[in-house]
């Protein structure tokens, strides 16, 4: 069984969960399979999403992490139109808290490959309307901030809040109705890099340095906003700005397996191997000049189709299980 234990997002990591993306053969049977307007890129965005996360996983597991996949059975579903979405982003779905694993709100397709690979007394299933994720649950030991998922109720809430109460946890609640992930990052104690004033640092980590990257890498995707009226800000594949095709088939068919690039075009979406090593999107200056005045080293892992599936590399990730306890970092 795989173990589960997450306290705090810099803790060593030991085992972490990797998505996947789709394959080409399966719209086979679709009538756009023979275009090659639309099935060119589309097989240019599976072959370099895999390559993708197999370098990841290389990346990992030469850290000494232990990786796991999720891969959707086309075979066992319905039909390609009834597909949620590929596993792209088990970081979107789950949660891992404490000695928990949290699979809370459905839309679990594709992930079943790992879910049952987990003692069932280390996991928490609840068919709620949202899903409780560490994309909007932020874990610095006792204390955790949660920005609370739309539509969920008030003793909804209030239910799992009182049971990490319980547990010893300090929680903290917003609702900014985001991805604290995209917004900023928790590199280490002390450290924490960010776009705005998400929090109210001064009060909530004092004493911590924050650096602050305001709309840093809107230059890096201009060519996006060419297409994003035409998509709705939801997607982005570079050099199909005006291929009306693609566009069309993915906004009719595959409206479901993108997600907002507008939330996570900035490059905060870090995932922390332990306190003195990051994997991040991109190389910028200012960043790396912080990280090197913390003493943290940095890995650059390029996910190329992060606009197209909404996703970075801590999006695309889950960690099951990391090192460490419950330690108060503001006691």
């Amino acid at each position: 069984m795989i173990p589960i234990k997450g306290y705090a997002t810099f803790h060593p990591l030991k085992h972490c969960w990797i998505g996947s993306g789709f394959k080409t053969d399966w719209f086979k049977d679709l009538q756009i399979y023979k275009n090659d307007r639309i099935m060119d890129p589309l097989k240019r965005i599976a072959e370099e999403t895999e390559e993708d996360y197999q370098a990841l996983e290389k990346i990992l597991k030469d850290a000494g992490v232990q990786t796991y996949r999720s891969f959707l059975d086309i075979d066992k579903t319905a039909s390609l139109t009834n597909t949620w979405k590929p596993p792209t982003t088990p970081r979107d779905h789950f949660a891992v808290l404490g000695k928990k694993l949290y699979a809370v709100g459905g839309q679990s397709e594709g992930y079943a490959d790992v879910l049952t690979q987990i003692d069932r007394r280390n996991l928490v299933i609840d068919m709620l309307p949202a899903q409780i994720s560490t994309a909007t649950l932020v874990r610095v030991g006792k204390d955790i901030w949660w920005d609370l998922p739309e539509p969920l109720t008030k003793s909804q809430i209030e239910k799992y809040k009182n049971a990490w109460v319980e547990e010893g946890f300090r929680v903290h609640t917003s609702n900014r109705g985001y991805h604290s992930d995209s917004t900023f990052c928790v590199v280490k104690p002390g450290c924490i890099v960010s776009l705005k004033e998400v929090q109210d640092y001064q009060h909530e980590f004092p004493g911590w340095d924050v650096l602050y990257i305001p709309d840093q890498s809107w230059s890096k995707v201009s060519t996006f906003l060419e297409m994003k009226h035409k998509v709705g800000g939801q997607w982005w594949l570079k050099g199909e700005e005006h291929n009306d095709q693609l566009i069309n088939f993915v906004n009719t068919w595959l409206k479901d397996w993108v997600g907002y690039v507008e939330e996570t075009v900035f490059d905060v979406n870090m995932l922390s191997i332990d306190e003195n090593t990051i994997i991040c999107n991109n190389y910028n200056k200012e960043i790396f000049d912080y990280f090197k005045k913390h003493k943290v080293e940095p890995l650059v892992f390029n996910f190329r189709h992060r606009y197209f599936w909404d996703g970075g590399v801590h999006c695309i990730t889950q960690d099951l299980y990391r090192e460490g306890e419950m330690e108060d970092y503001f006691g």
